[in-house]
């Protein structure tokens, strides 16, 4: 169904028990100024150290087991409105003051022990209790902050098995596109934090983010892991390797994967700045796209200058193409000064050899010519055409 811009409340997340335990905690942590205006009479006669004790453990407990998880529910049920940024400042700062309220805790609890008589309550075990539940309340919240962060394992995780239990599926030429791209490039680039990748800056929706990750989890390319740092969204090889990938193969439409290899191998030798390897993969991925060409000719081209397709340079392939009128002057044009940055590759003794910039120019071109033949109609190849 398609998104019609409105804010629609999640009421369903309420639904997930860690939701329930986080409500709990909030329920208790609004709750503290009326049990201390219930237990006055208890703590009145104390020391205005014990007293003072008293009031700074149960405000921090209003404000970091009560008042801000409160906020973040809000937020998380659509019931408010807050910018990326602010929604990621929340739920940063949140851990932050936690630790620092845990600290001081720990060192009350040192006062405490160390010289009771100056420190504690009158009554013992309301001490004790209440040090137990300083530091209980808010880690309960941080162990479920992805329900916060508008993350269900799984959820996702359901969408793997669900597409096991559909059995095998009709092939499909292009899997992903340029958004499961941009998608997968966030999960590299948060460091598996479910966080950063569920409110990002990307300019990607929740509901849409939400739906692409099904997707990469369902297809191999993402999987949810449960670790150390709780649930944690990670790459699997199958995902590596896709991001080794040019974006813009994502919407081409073809089903040749040693074309798409041998654009990943240019891709990968352009970041190790190899521009010998650069300069290799795209003479054979252009090769490739025009071997293609003049296959699906009618009739099929099968030889070149008296050699076989299979077996002719760049240059005789080129030739051999606007012979037949397979490719435009466009395309010719691009080739042909792609054919001539190759031939830089065999310097001679007062040529400057081939750098990075030249490395750079053929990767661009070879796209380019890659884009231009790949958007054309099926039929276009096996037809001449006009300028």
């Amino acid at each position: 169904m398609a998104n019609t811009g409105r804010k629609q409340l999640d009421l369903r997340a309420l639904r997930d028990r860690r939701a329930a335990a986080i409500l709990v905690v909030v329920a208790l942590g609004v709750a503290t100024p009326l049990v201390a205006r219930l237990t006055f009479p208890y703590w009145v006669g104390a020391s205005a150290l014990a007293q003072v004790r008293l009031l700074i453990r149960l405000g921090g407990l209003f404000v970091l087991a009560g008042a801000y998880p409160a906020v973040l529910v809000l937020v998380r049920l659509s019931l408010t409105d807050v910018s990326v940024y602010q929604h990621r400042a929340l739920l940063r700062l949140y851990p932050v003051f936690c630790n620092v309220f845990q600290v001081l805790v720990a060192l009350d609890g040192f006062l405490l022990v160390v010289w009771p008589e100056r420190f504690a309550l009158p009554v013992f075990w309301a001490d004790l209790l209440l040090a137990f539940v300083g530091v209980g309340l808010p880690p309960v919240v941080l162990h479920h902050q992805t329900w916060l962060a508008g993350f269900d394992p799984h959820e996702v995780l359901s969408a793997r098995r669900a597409l096991e239990e559909a059995g095998p599926l009709p092939s499909t030429r292009t899997p992903l596109d340029t958004l499961d791209y941009r998608v997968l490039q966030l999960v590299a680039q948060s460091g598996s934090d479910v966080s950063a990748v569920m409110i990002n800056d990307m300019a990607i929706g929740a509901r849409d983010l939400n739906l692409r990750l099904h997707k990469l989890v369902a297809l191999g390319y993402l999987d949810v892991v449960d670790e150390q740092h709780g649930p944690q969204l990670t790459l699997t090889a199958s995902g590596t390797d896709t991001l080794t990938l040019p974006v813009s193969l994502f919407t081409w439409q073809t089903n040749d994967l040693e074309l798409l290899q041998e654009l990943a191998s240019a891709r990968l030798g352009l970041e190790e700045r190899q521009p010998h390897k650069v300069v290799v993969a795209c003479a054979r991925c252009c090769e490739r796209l025009l071997r293609g060409l003049l296959s699906a000719h009618e009739p099929p081209v099968t030889s070149v200058g008296g050699k076989e397709v299979g077996r002719a340079t760049l240059g005789e392939l080129v030739g051999a193409c606007r012979q037949h009128r397979l490719i435009g002057r466009f395309e010719d044009n691009i080739l042909s000064a792609l054919n001539e940055r190759r031939k830089k590759i065999h310097a001679l003794q007062d040529e400057r050899p081939i750098d990075d910039q030249d490395a750079f120019i053929l990767y661009t071109l070879t796209e380019i010519t890659a884009r231009a033949l790949m958007a054309q109609p099926a039929t276009a190849s096996m037809q001449p055409r006009d300028d």
